[in-house]
């Protein structure tokens, strides 16, 4: 009994330091010790349901602030090197320009730089500054003068080589600015000439095949993609093209095709190990496709990877389904029960708590 306790105390001490694997390690193994001695084995499953309930709610804790200057340096590392000089050579109004948009302040964001734009004293003419002008226009929800920002841009920059990338997503930006104007003609006439301007570049056919999707466009969706990822090689593919394709073939009501390159998307972020990575989109859908043909344990595997990553306002939700999809599997009572606990800890409201009490009823948890 005191080796049972005494490993007891170290996975308290283990879970407090953040290591849960071994917490659970040494649970499991206190219980080995006396498998027959109810107090026991009821402590071990209230540490474990504690365990489970503190790092769920330590996930949702919110990140700590940075600072503007390592907030500067980040968004810095975005630029390249020619709007990296551009924008060194700028007023400090420039600097108070990124702050306040990152804030949420858009229309200051707006006028502060508009304001550098208007000037005549400064040392090199703005180009990419027009780029910075139109998202923040964007943002502020005005359209139009976004429109016309985002046109001063490309009319500035099409013809410099450095800038081709940025050139497209101006052009994306001011697709997404003429769709709030109702212009879908115009939005669809801009993407097209991105994927003229840069022919060679797969992500102005990728900004393309998004449109023709949101516009249930599908079929014609299905073919940009496919053009996308003739472009993209296969050497270092783009999975963002892959997770679209995926879309417009669901939407098309061809479910293997779906399936095949949605899980492709999540191979491939497993396959680098990023498990708390995983697109939360393309996750629930695919867990949708498995669940449909019975395959529940993959799809409970999905919730619950998606219980422990960055989309942390729909934890609850996912812990929930990982509960009742591992239920529909087979699994047994006590790995249920970690998610149910998990869910507990975020449950909020009376229809939470109903639909974690039938999942333990069945469950037998």
């Amino acid at each position: 009994a005191a080796l049972a306790q005494n490993l007891l105390s170290r996975a308290d001490a283990d879970a407090q330091e953040g290591d849960m694997e071994n917490a659970f390690a040494l649970l499991d193994e206190a219980g080995e010790i006396l498998p027959d001695d109810p107090e026991l084995l009821e402590a071990i499953k209230q540490r474990k349901m504690q365990y489970e309930a503190n790092e769920a709610r330590h996930l949702t804790d919110d990140a700590d602030e940075i600072s503007e200057e390592e907030l500067l340096a980040i968004i810095g590392g975005t630029w390249t090197e020619e709007q990296a000089t551009e924008f060194a050579s700028l007023p400090d109004e420039f600097r108070q320009g990124l702050l306040a948009g990152h804030d949420g302040e858009h229309q200051q964001a707006t006028e502060l730089f508009s304001a550098i734009a208007a000037r005549l004293d400064l040392p090199v003419r703005p180009k990419y500054l027009w780029a910075e002008i139109g998202k923040e226009r964007y943002m502020a929800e005005n359209w139009s003068e976004a429109v016309e920002a985002f046109d001063t841009f490309v009319t500035e920059t099409k013809d410099d080589p450095a800038a081709q990338e940025l050139v497209g997503g101006a052009m994306q930006f001011c697709a997404q600015a003429l769709v709030r104007l109702e212009r879908f003609d115009s939005a669809q006439t801009k993407l097209v000439e991105a994927t003229q301007l840069t022919p060679e570049n797969h992500v102005m056919f990728l900004n393309l095949g998004v449109f023709l999707r949101s516009r249930g466009e599908h079929a014609a969706a299905i073919r940009v993609f496919e053009q996308a990822m003739e472009l993209m090689g296969q050497m270092n593919p783009d999975f963002r093209v892959i997770r679209e394709l995926g879309f417009a073939h669901l939407e098309m009501g061809h479910k293997e095709e779906a399936r095949q390159s949605l899980s492709a998307v999540i191979e491939h972020l497993a396959s680098k190990g990023q498990h708390d990575q995983f697109d939360p989109v393309a996750a629930t859908a695919l867990a949708k496709l498995y669940e449909e043909k019975g395959e529940y344990r993959l799809a409970s595997d999905l919730y619950r990877h998606l219980a422990t990553g960055y989309d942390i306002k729909n934890h609850l939700q996912y812990n929930i389904e990982a509960a009742r999809l591992l239920h529909l599997a087979g699994e047994d009572g006590a790995l249920i029960d970690r998610y149910l606990a998990r869910a507990d800890e975020l449950s909020t409201t009376a229809d939470h708590r109903q639909r974690i009490d039938q999942i333990r009823s069945q469950s037998g948890s």
